[in-house]
Formats: C-alpha cells, sequence, structure tokens
C-alpha cells in the first residue's frame, strides 16, 4: 500500500471480482494500491491509480478509474457514459467484427481471426456506474505493459501519428455505418446518444459572459485591416449558442452520423512502436462519446492536434487518408458498395456543413 487514500467498499468489491476473473485465488493473492498515477491525471472527470494482483509467481497490474470525490451531477454523466462504452459499446463493436471476420473468412482459425480484429480501448475488466449513489468505477488493463506510452500533451502530432490516427479514425466510423445497414435492431440504442455537455453547458452560469470575453480576445488578435475575419467573428457571436446546437443536431447529416468518440484528440491517444515509427493506437477518455457527424471527430483532431504548417502541407492527404480507411473497413465488414453511397465528396459536405 502506497498511500492512506480510503478505498470505497463497491471499489474493494469490483477489484475482487476482476481478480477472480484473472484466476487469481481469493484469499492467497495481495492487492497492493498505487496512487501516484493519480497525481499526474490530467482528467478533472476522473481520478485513476494503479492496482498490482500478487499471488506467487504472478502478478498483473490494472488500472483502477473512478469519478473525483463530490463529482456532481454532469461529472457522474461523464463517468456514466464512458462506463457505457467500455463495458457495453466496445464489446459489441468488437464482436460485431469477430463475425464479420469469421463469415468473410470461415476457414479460418481462432487466431487469424483475433490477428485481424482491430481493438480501439484498453482491455475491460470491469465497469460498473450507480449515479444515485456517487459510484461508479472502471477497471482497464495497464497498456503500458503493452508498450504503449503518451505523446506530450502540448506538442502537435506529426505526419506519422495523425496518418495512424486517421486510419483508426476511418475503422471505428466504419463499424457504425456498417452496424447501422447490417444490424439496425442492435444499432437503435446509440442513436440517443446525445452530448452529455451541451446543453449543461449552455445553461451554465456565467457561461454567456465567459464566451463574450472569449470573443472579445479573439477579435483582440486580429489586426485592424483584417475586416473579412472580423465580419466572420461578429456574425458567430451573435449565434454561437445556436451554432452548438446545430453541432449536436444529427438531422442534419443523416444517413451518415456514427457513434463519435466525441474528444479524439492527441493526448487521449496512446501509440506502441515499431523501429521507431508509431504501429498501433489505443484511444481513453470516452466520457465524451456521442452519436453525430463523423466530420465531427475529423476537425477535432487535425485542428486541435496538429499545427497550422500541418494542416497546410497535409490536410488533403489527411481528408483521404481517414476516407480510405472508413472506405477498406467497410468492405471488410462486408459493404461492396460504401464507395457509391458514402464517397469523398459527402464527407467534404458533411465537413463544410457541421464542423
Amino acid at each position: 500500500m502506497k498511500s492512506s487514500l480510503t478505498i470505497p467498499e463497491y471499489v474493494r468489491d469490483a477489484l475482487s471480482s476482476v481478480a477472480q476473473k484473472l484466476n487469481f485465488t481469493s484469499t492467497q493473492h495481495s492487492v497492493d494500491y498505487d496512487f501516484r498515477a493519480s497525481e499526474n491525471n490530467r482528467s478533472v472527470v476522473s481520478v485513476f491509480y494503479r492496482v498490482t494482483f500478487r499471488e506467487e509467481p504472478r502478478e498483473v497490474t490494472v488500472l483502477c478509474k473512478v469519478p473525483p470525490p463530490g463529482a456532481d451531477d454532469t461529472l457522474l454523466a461523464l463517468f456514466e457514459r464512458e462506463v457505457f462504452v467500455y463495458g457495453k459499446l466496445l464489446p459489441a463493436f468488437e464482436q460485431f467484427q469477430r463475425s464479420a471476420v469469421q463469415e468473410a473468412t470461415p476457414n479460418s482459425t481462432t487466431a487469424a481471426v483475433e490477428e485481424e480484429m482491430v481493438s480501439f480501448g484498453p482491455l475491460c475488466y470491469h465497469a460498473h456506474c450507480d449515479a444515485k449513489r456517487g459510484e461508479g468505477i472502471i477497471v482497464l488493463e495497464d497498456v503500458q505493459r503493452r508498450g504503449f506510452t503518451n505523446r506530450h500533451k502540448f506538442e502537435p502530432m506529426d505526419y506519422d501519428h495523425a496518418r495512424l490516427a486517421m486510419v483508426q479514425l476511418g475503422r471505428f466510423h466504419a463499424i457504425s455505418l456498417a452496424l447501422k445497414k447490417q444490424q439496425p435492431e442492435l444499432f437503435e440504442q446509440y442513436r440517443y446518444m446525445g452530448d452529455v455537455t451541451g446543453e449543461r453547458v449552455l445553461a451554465m452560469e456565467g457561461f454567456e459572459q465567459a464566451m463574450e470575453q472569449a470573443f472579445e480576445s479573439a477579435s483582440a488578435t486580429l489586426n485592424p485591416g483584417d475586416v473579412g475575419r472580423r465580419e466572420k467573428l461578429a456574425r458567430l457571436r451573435g449565434c454561437f449558442a445556436e451554432e452548438l446546437q446545430n453541432i449536436s443536431d444529427t438531422a442534419l447529416t443523416e444517413p451518415f452520423c456514427v457513434v463519435c468518440h466525441g474528444d479524439y484528440a492527441g493526448d487521449n491517444m496512446m501509440f506502441s512502436y515499431n523501429g521507431g515509427f508509431p504501429n498501433r493506437m489505443v484511444l481513453l477518455d470516452w466520457q465524451l462519446t456521442k452519436y453525430g457527424s463523423p466530420a465531427l471527430d475529423f476537425v477535432h483532431t487535425v485542428f486541435l492536434s496538429t499545427d497550422e504548417s500541418f494542416r497546410r502541407n497535409h490536410y488533403d492527404n489527411m481528408l483521404q487518408t481517414y476516407h480510405n480507411a472508413l472506405m477498406s473497413h467497410l468492405e471488410r465488414l462486408g459493404d461492396d458498395s460504401a464507395t457509391e453511397w458514402f464517397p469523398l465528396t459527402v464527407l467534404m459536405r458533411l465537413i463544410k456543413l457541421q464542423a
């Protein structure tokens, strides 16, 4: 035990269940808590720490994620969304992929099928949330043990990292589109994944004043002669609340809406490397996951995780990379006509319309 922090009983019960899943003997293994991870935690939505199960000669380390002390309704709603993603959505996406691969290659071995699978997040051992009781816990594999590392939070992504992020995003969105066409009854539940924070943010006390100050600050950065940009900023200033609502209006972009990560940025990605180049990626922090335009995730990454020079030189390439990955994965999932109903021109229209 590396801290005196109190562990709630429901957390202990959850970890006991995880230990059993990992085949530790109930009365013969030890559990060590390391709270140093929470000291470097950049999230305001959750607190996490490492937990190590030991029973000679084995030991397994997992990450335990819980709501912060005194979490309000908004934070608990965000945590509840992430629990749903880890506990229900990602396993369903994985099973859909597995079934599609098995159907396409019926003679493949189990190992070969698993090799074809695309994983999007860390393995989840346990996910539970009871917002009324203020309880929540997500237990994840520690992907650092598999060689995954974080990039520096404020460092723009270079070409190799951004390209892999676009490929992974295209694959992730493809599952939504394929599932929506092939198993609409299963997919229906995901259509109701609205923006957890959207309406709450607009209703927050002081939000309008904060936005007014933001527009003032933005205007102050423009040159006196920059008339065009000043006019655009003035138009947005007069209708920013309406624009925020339009972003979440799925009716504007159907039938192309997908499950979006919601915060698809470099600091929510971990990479592993082969020969110095990123070759695998996992996504973290799924609390803003929602149903919406695929353009939202794309634009979020390109404009928040790369710099102006990168966008000037590689924007078109990133757009094409994302779309190619989307089409390729849709084909692998059994859709041979995706290029006909979702050409690149449609994606470009979605970006202009809503993102």
